[in-house]
Protein backbone atom coordinates (compact mmCIF):
# COMPACT_ATOMS: atom_id res chain seq x y z
CA UNK A 1 0.00 0.00 0.00
CA UNK A 2 1.17 3.38 -0.71
CA UNK A 3 1.65 6.21 1.84
CA UNK A 4 -1.62 8.23 1.20
CA UNK A 5 -2.16 11.76 3.12
CA UNK A 6 -5.82 12.50 3.51
CA UNK A 7 -6.18 15.89 4.71
CA UNK A 8 -8.58 18.92 4.42
CA UNK A 9 -8.34 20.24 0.85
CA UNK A 10 -6.79 24.03 0.56
CA UNK A 11 -7.28 26.43 -2.76
CA UNK A 12 -3.89 25.01 -4.00
CA UNK A 13 -5.57 21.51 -4.00
CA UNK A 14 -8.49 23.29 -7.12
CA UNK A 15 -6.62 21.53 -9.58
CA UNK A 16 -6.53 18.09 -8.24
CA UNK A 17 -9.58 18.39 -6.88
CA UNK A 18 -11.75 19.23 -9.81
CA UNK A 19 -9.94 16.84 -11.91
CA UNK A 20 -11.30 14.35 -9.49
CA UNK A 21 -14.51 15.73 -8.92
CA UNK A 22 -15.00 15.45 -12.85
CA UNK A 23 -13.59 11.97 -12.88
CA UNK A 24 -16.51 10.93 -10.63
CA UNK A 25 -18.94 13.24 -12.79
CA UNK A 26 -17.92 11.37 -15.85
CA UNK A 27 -17.34 8.13 -14.90
CA UNK A 28 -20.92 7.71 -12.04
CA UNK A 29 -22.68 10.97 -13.09
CA UNK A 30 -22.54 10.80 -17.05
CA UNK A 31 -23.17 6.94 -17.56
CA UNK A 32 -26.25 6.57 -15.22
CA UNK A 33 -28.24 9.75 -15.94
CA UNK A 34 -28.91 11.03 -18.97
CA UNK A 35 -29.59 14.04 -17.96
CA UNK A 36 -26.56 15.30 -16.61
CA UNK A 37 -24.75 17.96 -18.55
CA UNK A 38 -21.25 16.50 -19.56
CA UNK A 39 -19.95 19.77 -20.24
CA UNK A 40 -21.26 20.63 -16.37
CA UNK A 41 -17.88 20.08 -14.74
CA UNK A 42 -15.73 21.78 -17.46
CA UNK A 43 -18.11 24.71 -17.08
CA UNK A 44 -18.67 25.08 -13.32
CA UNK A 45 -16.88 22.93 -11.37
CA UNK A 46 -13.63 24.76 -10.33
CA UNK A 47 -15.96 27.71 -8.89
CA UNK A 48 -18.06 24.87 -7.06
CA UNK A 49 -14.99 23.52 -5.54
CA UNK A 50 -13.49 26.40 -4.41
CA UNK A 51 -16.70 27.65 -2.74
CA UNK A 52 -17.03 24.42 -0.76
CA UNK A 53 -13.51 24.88 0.46
CA UNK A 54 -14.44 28.07 1.57
CA UNK A 55 -17.50 27.28 3.62
CA UNK A 56 -18.09 26.64 6.87
CA UNK A 57 -20.36 24.41 6.80
CA UNK A 58 -18.20 22.08 4.30
CA UNK A 59 -15.90 19.37 4.85
CA UNK A 60 -13.57 18.96 1.54
CA UNK A 61 -11.03 16.33 1.91
CA UNK A 62 -8.77 15.37 -0.25
CA UNK A 63 -6.68 11.72 -0.44
CA UNK A 64 -2.69 12.80 -1.78
CA UNK A 65 -0.14 10.68 -3.08
CA UNK A 66 3.31 12.69 -3.14
CA UNK A 67 1.43 15.31 -3.20
CA UNK A 68 -1.06 14.66 -6.70
CA UNK A 69 -4.74 14.31 -5.58
CA UNK A 70 -6.35 10.25 -5.94
CA UNK A 71 -9.13 10.94 -4.33
CA UNK A 72 -11.71 13.27 -2.40
CA UNK A 73 -14.65 13.51 -0.29
CA UNK A 74 -16.88 16.43 -0.12
CA UNK A 75 -20.10 16.59 2.36
CA UNK A 76 -22.22 19.89 4.23
CA UNK A 77 -24.01 20.29 7.10
CA UNK A 78 -27.25 21.48 7.80
CA UNK A 79 -28.44 22.78 11.15
CA UNK A 80 -31.67 22.24 12.45
CA UNK A 81 -34.89 24.27 10.92
CA UNK A 82 -38.40 24.82 11.10
CA UNK A 83 -38.47 21.97 9.07
CA UNK A 84 -36.05 19.89 10.30
CA UNK A 85 -35.48 19.18 14.03
CA UNK A 86 -32.30 18.10 13.74
CA UNK A 87 -29.21 19.05 12.20
CA UNK A 88 -27.79 16.13 9.14
CA UNK A 89 -24.82 16.09 7.15
CA UNK A 90 -24.84 14.85 3.72
CA UNK A 91 -21.79 13.04 2.14
CA UNK A 92 -21.58 14.65 -1.03
CA UNK A 93 -19.63 13.49 -3.59
CA UNK A 94 -16.81 10.90 -2.93
CA UNK A 95 -14.07 9.52 -5.47
CA UNK A 96 -11.09 7.44 -5.28
CA UNK A 97 -8.73 6.90 -8.63
CA UNK A 98 -9.39 3.34 -9.68
CA UNK A 99 -5.62 2.83 -9.57
CA UNK A 100 -6.30 3.35 -5.71
CA UNK A 101 -8.99 1.64 -4.82
CA UNK A 102 -9.43 -1.54 -2.51
CA UNK A 103 -6.59 0.49 -0.52
CA UNK A 104 -8.68 1.48 2.06
CA UNK A 105 -8.71 5.59 1.04
CA UNK A 106 -12.39 5.84 0.38
CA UNK A 107 -13.10 4.03 3.86
CA UNK A 108 -10.94 6.79 5.53
CA UNK A 109 -12.37 9.12 4.33
CA UNK A 110 -15.76 8.54 5.04
CA UNK A 111 -14.91 7.52 8.11
CA UNK A 112 -13.50 11.45 8.82
CA UNK A 113 -17.01 12.34 7.18
CA UNK A 114 -18.82 10.61 9.95
CA UNK A 115 -16.28 12.15 12.87
CA UNK A 116 -17.03 15.17 11.44
CA UNK A 117 -20.73 14.86 11.71
CA UNK A 118 -21.09 13.86 14.99
CA UNK A 119 -18.49 16.36 15.90
CA UNK A 120 -20.83 18.97 14.70
CA UNK A 121 -23.51 17.50 16.32
CA UNK A 122 -25.28 16.11 13.29
CA UNK A 123 -28.44 13.31 14.25
CA UNK A 124 -28.07 12.10 10.43
CA UNK A 125 -26.14 11.67 8.18
CA UNK A 126 -27.08 11.11 4.43
CA UNK A 127 -25.51 9.98 0.92
CA UNK A 128 -27.30 8.92 -1.85
CA UNK A 129 -25.91 6.48 -4.61
CA UNK A 130 -27.60 5.64 -8.12
CA UNK A 131 -29.21 2.22 -8.00
CA UNK A 132 -27.39 1.00 -11.19
CA UNK A 133 -23.91 1.25 -8.64
CA UNK A 134 -24.40 -1.10 -6.66
CA UNK A 135 -20.52 -0.68 -5.55
CA UNK A 136 -21.19 2.48 -3.98
CA UNK A 137 -24.39 0.93 -1.88
CA UNK A 138 -22.61 -1.57 -0.34
CA UNK A 139 -19.35 0.36 0.30
CA UNK A 140 -21.77 2.81 2.38
CA UNK A 141 -23.87 0.01 4.01
CA UNK A 142 -20.25 -1.37 5.16
CA UNK A 143 -20.34 1.76 7.72
CA UNK A 144 -23.78 1.37 8.59
CA UNK A 145 -25.60 3.64 5.65
CA UNK A 146 -29.26 2.51 5.26
CA UNK A 147 -31.64 3.29 2.69
CA UNK A 148 -34.26 5.44 3.77
CA UNK A 149 -36.00 6.81 0.48
CA UNK A 150 -36.02 5.87 -3.07
CA UNK A 151 -35.64 7.95 -5.82
CA UNK A 152 -38.50 7.72 -8.77
CA UNK A 153 -38.06 8.90 -12.14
CA UNK A 154 -40.09 9.15 -15.29
CA UNK A 155 -38.47 10.71 -18.29
CA UNK A 156 -40.40 11.86 -21.06
CA UNK A 157 -38.75 11.33 -24.05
Amino acid sequence: MTDIEIRPATLDDLDGLTHDSAALFAEDGITRDRLRDPDWPRDNNRAWCAGLIAAPDALVLVALEEGAVVGHLIGTFSPSSSMWTAARAELVSTHVAPSYRGQGIGGRMVEDFIAWGRDRGAARLHVSAYTANSAAIRFYQRFGFAALSIELTLDMD
